[in-house]
């Protein structure tokens, strides 16, 4: 039987250990969405229209933001690079011989669903390589 001090012992790891890992989760949650938003951004590059390129190349995948408890992380396109963008992408009468409008919208709307659990399992897989 344990005695009472090696209870609290075990009690005292078990609550620094669940201190750790509530604070890292922030952090594994957001490193997975980045490596998730640049799956998207890649589908979504495959998706844009293509006229000299420079749409295409002209998607970023920001850092990850954290707002209280919640963390995002942008995929953006266009800027200087490709300033028509927006133009390109919600023109739904174009004829594009190479890729479509709302290449990234579509993109994103088609992963939502599955988004969380992709995160989870990203998160998990880079657990188990760690052997945590």
């Amino acid at each position: 039987m344990a005695s009472k001090t090696e209870e609290l012992r075990g009690y005292a790891e078990m609550q620094g250990k669940l201190s750790k890992l509530m604070r890292n989760i922030p952090h594994e949650e957001a490193s997975a969405l980045y490596v998730e938003a640049g799956i998207e951004k890649t589908e979504s590059q495959r998706r844009t229209p293509v006229d000299e390129g420079n749409l295409r190349a002209s998607h970023i995948v920001m850092p990850p933001e954290f707002k209280g408890t919640n963390v995002s992380v942008t995929i953006a396109v266009g800027g200087v690079a490709a300033p028509y963008a927006i133009h390109v992408h919600e023109n739904l009468d174009a004829e594009h011989k190479t890729g479509q409008a709302k290449f990234l919208e579509t993109t994103l709307k088609e992963s939502a669903p599955f988004m969380a659990q992709r995160v989870a399992r990203r998160i998990d897989l880079r657990r188990a390589s760690e052997g945590k």
